[in-house]
């Protein structure tokens, strides 16, 4: 991330759609356009994001929210570019499974829920009110590695791409 995101001042940097200083919305479709993978930043009717960034004394803290209208090839080119994994490939995933369980949770519940219902409660939980409520037709895709420290994924719901981000360290 670039260091004038982070300067570690305890000031929160914020960019989202309804930006009215032209630079701070093209730095906001210029940062959109990094975390979904796209080659040039472009502006879109009905693109949303709030995207903040935070770095002081207690470290970093960053949400990041992206909801994209686009079609299922568009998504699907996506997902392929970031290189994205379902949740059935992190549980999988011998070296991920355990910590990737422990993140979405649902594992301390009397009865666990199926994988499905733990990840659409799980992004249900972390999405932005501007982001479509995921239902059972959601399709799902997690960036390889996330954590409880850091994750980050996508969705497609109603014609939207989304995008749901936190880093804190």
């Amino acid at each position: 991330m670039s260091s004038d995101l982070h300067p570690y001042d305890d000031v929160e940097r914020r960019f989202c759609d309804a930006d009215e200083d032209p630079s701070r919305r093209e730095r906001g479709l210029a940062l959109v356009a990094r975390l979904l993978g796209l080659p040039a930043p472009r502006r879109v009717e009905g693109l949303r994001y709030d995207l903040r960034y935070y770095s002081g004394g207690t470290g970093v803290f960053d949400r990041h929210h992206v909801a994209l209208p686009c079609d299922a090839a568009e998504v699907d080119a996506i997902v392929a570019r970031l290189g994205l994994a379902t949740p059935e490939d992190a549980v999988a995933d011998a070296g991920w499974r355990e910590e990737f369980e422990w993140f979405i949770g649902g594992e301390d519940e009397e009865v666990v829920q199926p994988l499905r219902a733990r990840v659409v409660a799980f992004v249900a939980e972390e999405r932005a009110d501007f982001q479509p409520a995921p239902d059972e037709r959601a399709r799902v895709w997690f960036f390889r590695g996330s954590d409880v420290n850091a994750w980050a994924l996508v969705y497609e719901q109603d014609g939207r791409l989304c995008l749901v981000a936190q880093e804190h360290g």
